[in-house]
This record gives structure tokens, C-alpha cells and sequence, in this order.
């Protein structure tokens, strides 16, 4: 081979190579744009929420919250609830030790860090069987149950989510009104 074939053979390599690497850019580029307009986006009272890897995420005040479902899902549940985030930040959060296991974990992904701890507890007026304290509605204590309609009501400091079919879009309706978003 001469000198200017090989010239000439390294120039079509270093061409070839640039059109390949220019190709993955771009497609690159467009695939990332494409999973970004993919996404799921609402905006409710002013907070925007977008759906990513299963959980409808969104910021307030700068603090980002990952949640199942977004609020327009939960319209229909009945809230009585006048608490707010700052009721439960900086002091224990109890659960009913019979609550469900999915809600309460909802509940401490989104305001856990804000809590002193996090425990389960038995009512004054229950039987339970296992070493747990008893607590009654003087302590903050959250009671998730089946019941006959979805709807979320409290009773001095005892919050009652009482779900139908789906106990974490109604515990989600509760987080929504803690937080000022309902």
C-alpha cells in the first residue's frame, strides 16, 4: 500500500467513525426527549406533579414527595380532617398494629421525615397480643381499616382512613390534605 492509500483509507475510517458517532448523538437526543414528553404531567392547586416509574412525583417547597396516585384520583374520598403536616412534625406517629401494611408504608415514604418516629401501636380499647404500647386518641395515631365508603375522619388525635377497596389512594387523599394540597 502507498502512503496516500493508507492517507486515504485512515481518512475514510475517521469519517466513518464521526458519522457513526454523530448518528448515536442524535438518536440519543431525540430518545431522551421522547421519554421526556412521555411522561405523565398534571397540574393541581398550583403543584405540578409528573408520573415516573410508577409514582406520580411532585416538590413543595422545594422538598419532592413520590406518591401512587395524584390528587384528581382521589377527588371522590371524603375528607374531615383538619390537621396539617405541622400536627405531626417532630413527634411520634403511631399506626394501629392492624393497619394496612402498603398504606403505612405510603404514609412514612412522604412524611417520615418529618416525624420524630414511627410506631406501631395498640388501642386502649383493643385486645392485642403482641409486646406493643398502648396508646389511645391523645397520642397521634393513624387507624387504617376497611370499612363501607372510602372516607378519612378524625377524633381528637386519631386519624381514621377508612378504605373500600384501595387503602392507599384513600391513605394518598390524606397525605394530599396534610400536606395543603386538598
Amino acid at each position: 500500500m502507498t502512503r496516500e492509500e493508507r492517507e486515504r483509507e485512515a481518512r475514510r475510517n475517521q469519517i466513518l467513525i464521526s458519522s457513526i458517532l454523530v448518528v448515536i448523538m442524535v438518536l440519543s437526543t431525540l430518545g431522551y426527549a421522547f421519554y421526556n414528553s412521555s411522561t405523565e404531567k398534571i397540574k393541581y392547586n398550583g403543584i405540578k406533579f409528573y408520573y415516573q416509574e410508577g409514582f406520580w412525583n411532585f416538590k413543595i417547597n422545594e422538598i419532592e414527595f413520590s406518591i401512587s396516585y395524584n390528587p384528581k384520583e382521589t377527588e371522590n374520598i371524603s375528607i374531615e380532617v383538619t390537621k396539617t403536616l405541622n400536627d405531626y412534625n417532630g413527634k411520634p406517629l403511631y399506626f394501629s398494629y392492624d393497619s394496612d401494611y402498603d398504606s403505612i408504608q405510603e404514609i412514612a415514604r412522604n412524611i417520615g421525615r418529618f416525624v420524630l418516629r414511627i410506631q406501631e401501636a395498640c388501642l386502649d380499647n383493643e385486645n392485642c397480643e403482641e409486646d406493643i404500647p398502648i396508646k389511645n386518641c391523645s397520642d397521634n395515631i393513624i387507624i387504617i381499616r376497611e370499612g363501607e365508603e372510602n372516607v378519612v375522619r378524625e377524633e381528637d388525635n386519631c386519624v381514621y382512613i377508612i378504605y373500600k377497596e384501595n387503602p392507599i389512594l384513600t391513605s394518598d387523599a390524606f397525605i394530599f390534605k396534610i400536606l395543603g394540597i386538598k
